[in-house]
């Protein structure tokens, strides 16, 4: 028996596209101007996940640098200190100032993605949008950021509601802000809580997914938190609340805290981001012989695979090749 795969979100962007898609990322291109390019650049970057033989494809969040720099110039409210620079990882996020209530008028663009993406391609099922507090990164030092906190709430809460009326039915949730901050004890697990609860709210008949990222955005190997052992009163903490967690468990020091995963509530299926998108591709023997050690804690009927976080970093032929030994590794190919 084969085991679900999945992938996370982001995925490399079609070559030949990209002069004409950073004109969009730049803002001299419109939603609607662009509507036809982001088409064929999702079409190019699903068929090419669908080719690999995984079960669950994304989108490839071709609509934008990444899952979120693109996010705060889209917001009411604030007021631009610095740029951005998407070639800095997390760095590169740019620098905000909140001058009132946040709001996005026009929306985060998450949505409009993946109405777009699903009409050309419905077996896509899942859409992911950035959690209320990763979508504040470039407002670390904002007085203001915990108070305004329930609006990003509420921006959030709102694309998960377009994202359902559009025919998904997994949503998930991208939290390295969350996982980072119980990692460096910036904030505790009550702290956290109610901004990954709130954009669930209401919500019934989809699968609720959270994807706790550990590292960063800029691809440097060794950059991630060493263990796993910072989340496990997180997860026990959302019991009930969501039904999938997707953890970033690639890294020696991740994958040496594994047995940990079996403190993970039983209510919560389990996504190990075994496929390490930092590195070269790993072969299907060495993908396999995880696969093996996760079986000793978790129950084939609970475990999905997918790659560490998103591929969008990844050159193209080694994310193609990863996910390909993924899938073979996982018995689906």
């Amino acid at each position: 028996m084969a085991i679900r795969t999945t992938c996370v979100g982001s995925w490399p962007i079609p070559f030949g596209l990209r002069p004409a898609l950073k004109r969009y990322y730049a803002g001299i291109l419109t939603d609607e101007d662009a509507d036809g390019l982001l088409s064929r650049a999702a079409r190019i970057s699903m068929d090419e996940m669908i080719s690999c033989g995984v079960d669950q494809i994304t989108g490839g969040e071709v609509w934008g640098p990444d899952f979120v720099h693109h996010v705060p110039p889209r917001l009411s409210g604030l007021k631009t200190l610095q740029l951005r620079d998407t070639s800095k990882g997390y760095q590169g996020i740019g620098r905000y100032q909140i001058t009132g209530d946040v709001w996005a008028p026009i929306g985060t663009g998450h949505a409009l993605g993946f109405r777009r993406e699903h009409k050309i391609e419905p077996r896509l099922d899942k859409a992911a949008v950035p959690s209320p507090r990763t979508m504040t990164l470039g407002l670390d030092r904002d007085p203001r950021l915990e108070e305004q906190l329930p609006n990003y709430a509420k921006v959030v809460k709102a694309e998960v509601e377009d994202m359902i009326q559009a025919g998904a039915s997994e949503i998930q949730l991208d939290a390295p802000a969350e996982a980072m901050a119980l990692a460096n004890g910036t904030h505790q697990v009550a702290d956290l809580v109610e901004s990954l609860i709130s954009p669930f709210s209401g919500v019934d008949g989809v699968i609720r997914t959270v994807h706790f990222c550990l590292g960063d955005i800029s691809r440097k190997a060794g950059t991630e938190v060493q263990n796993l052992t910072s989340l496990i009163p997180l997860f026990q903490a959302l019991d009930g609340v969501i039904d999938r967690a997707h953890i970033e468990c690639s890294h020696a020091g991740q994958w040496s805290d594994r047995a940990l995963l079996a403190e993970i509530p039983d209510s919560i299926e389990i996504i190990a981001g075994i496929a390490d998108v930092k590195r070269e591709p790993q072969s299907v023997s060495e993908l396999s012989d995880r696969i093996a050690s996760l079986l000793e804690i978790i129950d084939e009927d609970r475990l999905l695979l997918s790659t560490s976080c998103g591929c969008g970093r990844v050159p193209h032929d080694e994310a193609i090749r990863l996910l390909r030994n993924l899938v073979k590794a996982a018995g689906g190919g």
